[in-house]
């Protein structure tokens, strides 16, 4: 799933992606998950994505104003938040579903070598979703790695040349491949019907804009 991004990120039509994307979930939750209260796979899968939507517009937020190492923080989040969301829509899932629910401790770690032996079947034969949530994992917590990051962000502004460099850098990147990426494989989890997935079956006209976006990014994988 390492793919070149599109474009530098469209903020406000970003927003309105997951605008589209959480009035969606939550009429599907409310007409197939009686109203959020069974406990169910698919309920799983929407509180989920839901959780998702928000991290991922509080991701943008901070990634608009600047201060990436709370970006890699926030990021995090939402990665751990879509690969539970991805494991709990993969047939089978419902034993450790109901486990989530019932708010089992370790349930809510996403199994990295279930999602990616799924996602090569698939002819995906380097997801690098593990090696992902490692390197955002890294930023997040306070490894060595992570306070240079700081550093960088605090001295920057102070007229430090290298790290203003480095952050342009590292902003620039986000923009350019991390984000249109990362929003591909969201609207990818939501509307995705294919062998191996339990069905959500969104309704593709609530969603014209992220669809289109979706369909756009996909042509720049071949």
């Amino acid at each position: 799933m390492e793919t070149p991004g599109i474009s530098r990120v469209d903020y406000p039509a970003y927003f309105g992606y997951l605008r589209e994307s959480e009035a969606e979930l939550l009429k599907i939750g409310i007409a197939k998950c009686n109203g959020f209260h069974d406990q169910t796979q698919l309920s799983a899968v929407i509180f989920l994505l839901l959780r998702a939507t928000s991290l991922f517009r509080s991701g943008l937020s901070i990634l608009a104003n600047g201060p990436l190492d709370a970006y890699d923080a926030v990021r995090r989040a939402y990665l751990e938040t879509w690969l539970l969301a991805y494991e709990f829509r993969l047939e089978g899932s419902q034993p450790k579903t109901a486990r989530w629910h019932n708010r089992i401790p370790k349930s809510w770690s996403p199994d990295f070598q279930l999602i990616e032996a799924y996602t090569k079947a698939q002819g995906i034969t380097e997801p690098m979703l593990g090696k992902d949530y490692g390197g955002l994992s890294e930023a997040a917590h306070p490894t060595k790695s992570a306070a240079e990051n700081s550093f960088a962000t605090i001295t920057a502004p102070r007229g430090e040349p290298i790290a203003r460099a480095s952050l342009i850098a590292a902003k620039t990147h986000c923009e350019c491949k991390d984000v249109p990426m990362t929003m591909y494989r969201f609207i990818w989890l939501i509307t995705q019907e294919q062998s191996g997935l339990i069905r959500i079956e969104a309704d593709m006209t609530a969603l014209p804009t992220a669809d289109t976006f979706a369909n756009e990014y996909a042509n720049t994988l071949s």
